[in-house]
Protein backbone atom coordinates (compact mmCIF):
# COMPACT_ATOMS: atom_id res chain seq x y z
CA UNK A 1 0.00 0.00 0.00
CA UNK A 2 1.55 3.38 -1.16
CA UNK A 3 1.66 5.94 1.59
CA UNK A 4 1.34 9.81 0.58
CA UNK A 5 2.02 11.00 4.19
CA UNK A 6 4.46 10.34 7.61
CA UNK A 7 3.21 9.90 10.77
CA UNK A 8 -0.27 10.94 9.88
CA UNK A 9 1.67 14.49 8.21
CA UNK A 10 0.79 14.75 4.61
CA UNK A 11 3.36 14.84 1.70
CA UNK A 12 1.28 18.21 1.01
CA UNK A 13 2.31 19.85 4.32
CA UNK A 14 6.05 18.42 4.31
CA UNK A 15 6.93 20.20 1.07
CA UNK A 16 5.14 23.03 2.15
CA UNK A 17 8.06 23.32 5.03
CA UNK A 18 11.19 21.16 3.82
CA UNK A 19 12.77 20.75 0.84
CA UNK A 20 15.82 18.22 -0.05
CA UNK A 21 19.39 19.69 -0.35
CA UNK A 22 22.14 17.56 -1.20
CA UNK A 23 24.25 20.38 0.17
CA UNK A 24 22.79 19.72 3.72
CA UNK A 25 24.77 17.07 6.40
CA UNK A 26 20.56 15.50 6.72
CA UNK A 27 19.60 15.89 3.47
CA UNK A 28 17.04 18.78 4.04
CA UNK A 29 16.84 22.38 4.21
CA UNK A 30 14.03 24.30 6.26
CA UNK A 31 12.13 26.26 3.38
CA UNK A 32 10.55 29.74 4.50
CA UNK A 33 7.43 29.49 6.85
CA UNK A 34 4.63 31.97 6.37
CA UNK A 35 2.77 29.57 9.62
CA UNK A 36 5.52 30.80 11.87
CA UNK A 37 6.75 33.37 14.20
CA UNK A 38 9.35 35.50 12.11
CA UNK A 39 12.18 34.22 14.62
CA UNK A 40 11.67 31.11 13.97
CA UNK A 41 12.32 31.99 10.03
CA UNK A 42 15.55 34.39 11.17
CA UNK A 43 16.83 31.18 12.96
CA UNK A 44 15.73 27.94 11.06
CA UNK A 45 14.90 29.03 7.21
CA UNK A 46 17.50 27.83 4.33
CA UNK A 47 19.40 25.90 7.22
CA UNK A 48 19.55 22.44 7.59
CA UNK A 49 16.55 20.46 9.50
CA UNK A 50 17.32 18.06 12.15
CA UNK A 51 20.19 16.86 14.42
CA UNK A 52 22.26 13.71 14.44
CA UNK A 53 21.39 11.67 16.96
CA UNK A 54 23.37 8.71 18.34
CA UNK A 55 21.90 5.48 20.18
CA UNK A 56 23.49 2.76 22.12
CA UNK A 57 25.02 0.59 19.33
CA UNK A 58 26.91 3.41 17.68
CA UNK A 59 24.11 3.69 15.26
CA UNK A 60 23.63 7.42 14.04
CA UNK A 61 20.87 8.91 11.92
CA UNK A 62 19.44 12.56 11.01
CA UNK A 63 16.21 13.20 12.67
CA UNK A 64 13.73 16.25 13.82
CA UNK A 65 10.02 17.06 15.15
CA UNK A 66 7.77 18.53 13.23
CA UNK A 67 4.25 19.92 14.71
CA UNK A 68 1.12 19.28 12.75
CA UNK A 69 -1.91 19.90 13.95
CA UNK A 70 -1.22 21.05 17.11
CA UNK A 71 0.97 17.49 17.98
CA UNK A 72 4.80 17.05 17.66
CA UNK A 73 6.06 14.42 15.54
CA UNK A 74 9.48 12.64 15.51
CA UNK A 75 10.94 11.99 11.93
CA UNK A 76 13.53 10.25 10.46
CA UNK A 77 15.46 12.34 7.85
CA UNK A 78 16.12 9.49 5.45
CA UNK A 79 12.47 8.80 5.66
CA UNK A 80 11.24 12.13 4.31
CA UNK A 81 14.04 12.52 2.11
CA UNK A 82 12.75 9.45 0.12
CA UNK A 83 8.91 10.67 0.48
CA UNK A 84 10.01 13.99 -0.91
CA UNK A 85 12.05 12.26 -3.79
CA UNK A 86 9.40 9.47 -5.14
CA UNK A 87 6.15 11.10 -3.77
CA UNK A 88 5.64 7.73 -1.38
CA UNK A 89 6.37 5.34 1.36
CA UNK A 90 5.54 1.91 1.33
CA UNK A 91 3.24 0.49 4.12
CA UNK A 92 5.47 -1.75 6.20
CA UNK A 93 8.60 -0.92 4.11
CA UNK A 94 11.88 0.95 5.90
CA UNK A 95 13.99 2.87 3.80
CA UNK A 96 17.46 1.51 3.62
CA UNK A 97 21.47 3.15 2.63
CA UNK A 98 22.50 1.90 -0.31
CA UNK A 99 26.49 2.38 0.76
CA UNK A 100 25.63 1.49 4.48
CA UNK A 101 25.65 4.69 5.63
CA UNK A 102 23.09 6.33 7.68
CA UNK A 103 24.03 9.69 7.83
CA UNK A 104 23.64 10.01 3.88
CA UNK A 105 20.51 10.93 2.89
CA UNK A 106 21.15 12.08 -0.31
CA UNK A 107 18.20 10.16 -2.64
CA UNK A 108 20.30 8.64 -4.51
CA UNK A 109 21.53 6.20 -1.66
CA UNK A 110 18.20 5.73 -0.70
CA UNK A 111 15.50 2.70 -1.28
CA UNK A 112 12.82 1.23 -0.12
CA UNK A 113 13.71 -2.31 1.70
CA UNK A 114 11.75 -5.09 4.00
CA UNK A 115 13.45 -5.44 7.46
CA UNK A 116 15.47 -8.37 6.81
CA UNK A 117 16.96 -6.84 3.72
CA UNK A 118 18.23 -3.54 5.73
CA UNK A 119 19.88 -6.15 7.85
CA UNK A 120 21.80 -7.71 5.48
CA UNK A 121 23.26 -4.48 4.09
CA UNK A 122 24.04 -4.07 7.89
CA UNK A 123 27.97 -3.96 8.82
CA UNK A 124 29.71 -6.40 10.47
CA UNK A 125 28.79 -6.72 13.93
CA UNK A 126 31.41 -5.39 16.58
CA UNK A 127 30.61 -9.32 18.35
CA UNK A 128 32.14 -11.12 15.11
CA UNK A 129 34.95 -13.22 16.02
CA UNK A 130 36.41 -13.98 12.20
CA UNK A 131 35.85 -10.19 11.36
CA UNK A 132 33.59 -11.34 8.53
CA UNK A 133 29.91 -11.34 7.77
CA UNK A 134 28.46 -15.34 7.84
CA UNK A 135 31.76 -16.77 9.24
CA UNK A 136 32.25 -17.87 12.75
CA UNK A 137 34.72 -20.34 14.84
CA UNK A 138 32.33 -24.02 15.59
CA UNK A 139 34.44 -25.34 18.73
CA UNK A 140 33.18 -28.52 18.59
CA UNK A 141 34.90 -29.61 14.93
CA UNK A 142 37.56 -26.79 15.77
CA UNK A 143 36.42 -25.49 12.04
CA UNK A 144 35.43 -22.56 10.47
CA UNK A 145 31.13 -22.36 9.57
CA UNK A 146 29.61 -20.41 7.27
CA UNK A 147 25.89 -19.91 7.70
CA UNK A 148 23.84 -17.02 6.42
CA UNK A 149 20.38 -16.08 7.04
CA UNK A 150 17.55 -15.52 4.47
CA UNK A 151 14.20 -13.94 5.72
CA UNK A 152 14.90 -14.93 9.32
CA UNK A 153 15.77 -18.77 8.12
CA UNK A 154 19.85 -19.82 8.68
CA UNK A 155 21.63 -21.59 5.64
CA UNK A 156 24.34 -23.47 6.36
CA UNK A 157 27.43 -23.83 3.58
CA UNK A 158 30.07 -25.93 5.83
CA UNK A 159 32.62 -26.13 7.83
CA UNK A 160 35.96 -24.94 6.64
CA UNK A 161 39.87 -25.58 8.26
CA UNK A 162 40.56 -22.47 6.48
CA UNK A 163 39.23 -19.00 7.48
CA UNK A 164 40.06 -18.27 3.44
CA UNK A 165 37.82 -21.28 2.04
CA UNK A 166 34.87 -19.58 4.52
CA UNK A 167 35.06 -16.54 3.67
CA UNK A 168 34.95 -16.93 -0.17
CA UNK A 169 32.42 -19.11 0.35
CA UNK A 170 30.57 -16.60 2.28
CA UNK A 171 30.73 -13.73 -0.48
CA UNK A 172 29.04 -16.03 -2.89
CA UNK A 173 26.20 -17.35 -0.55
CA UNK A 174 25.98 -13.74 0.37
CA UNK A 175 25.18 -12.61 -3.45
CA UNK A 176 23.15 -15.75 -4.36
CA UNK A 177 21.17 -15.24 -0.92
CA UNK A 178 20.60 -11.42 -0.64
CA UNK A 179 21.07 -9.95 -4.05
CA UNK A 180 21.79 -6.31 -4.19
CA UNK A 181 21.37 -5.86 -0.41
CA UNK A 182 23.77 -8.24 0.47
CA UNK A 183 27.09 -6.10 2.25
CA UNK A 184 30.11 -8.00 2.86
CA UNK A 185 31.93 -6.08 5.46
Amino acid sequence: MKLTSINNIPLSYIQSILKIDPVSPSGLTWLHRKDVPTEWNTRFANKTAGCKSTNADGYQKWGFKITYKGKQKGLLASRVVFLLQNKYLTKGKEVDHVDGNSLNNNHLNLRESNRFQNAYNSKTSKRNTSGHKGVCWYKTDNKWMVRITKNGKNHSFGLFVNLDDAIKVAIEARKKLHGTFGRDK
